[in-house]
């Protein structure tokens, strides 16, 4: 009973544990260093794409980019890429180690001159960020499908009174006994033809 207990303080402190916090945001920090303008692109041309093309596609789609954004990373980053990405991510540790909070002694023109070589390299991240963008995709969007479903009702109403109307006006067969009664002739509704 007390390991159980033991257990689950340990499982609930874990996520609020302050290193993961820390580790959580460097690791943003350097994907966006590493590539901030192909991962928001990605992202965007994701949920474009999603718009307009059905989710098996899409999917397919994006997992085809994602291989062949990953061989292409890995090729820019095996010559010359990683050397770049180093040596901007020690002069962003540098500068964050000597001027801290105070953003306005950055060496912002070096830090610039380091960080777009990188980010022109690495533009085959739009194919991996546009595939973690498919997967968090919320496929069952509720509101959406109720308001289609709604909108297919209402026009399928619409089809079924404009076809009951043409009938009626126009009357092509007229049976020749309703529930066993013989009928003839058309019958007249007074009440109705004033409308």
């Amino acid at each position: 009973m007390a390991n159980m207990e033991y257990r689950r303080q340990q499982t609930q402190s874990g996520s609020n544990d302050p290193f993961w916090m820390l580790f959580c945001a460097c690791v943003a920090v350097a994907l966006a260093l590493a590539g901030l303008p192909w991962i928001v692109l990605g992202f965007l041309a994701q949920r474009y794409l999603q718009r307009w093309l059905h989710w098996r596609v899409s999917f397919l789609f994006w997992v085809v980019l994602l291989f062949v954004s990953a061989f292409a990373l890995y090729n820019t980053y095996q010559h010359g890429m990683a050397v770049l990405w180093q040596r901007e991510m020690a002069d962003y540790i540098i500068a964050a180690k000597h001027y801290q909070y105070d953003l306005t002694r950055w060496p912002l023109r070096q830090l610039w001159a380091e960080t777009w070589p990188v980010w022109l390299r690495s533009w085959p991240a739009i194919g991996i960020a546009g595939f973690v963008g498919e997967l968090l995709a919320d496929r069952n969007d509720t509101v959406r499908t109720l308001r289609q479903q709604e909108l297919q009702r209402q026009r399928r109403a619409q089809r079924l009174q404009r076809r009951a109307r043409r009938r009626s006006d126009r009357p092509t067969h007229i049976p020749d006994e309703i529930g066993g009664m013989m009928i003839v002739g058309i019958p007249i509704d007074d009440d109705n033809e004033g409308v």
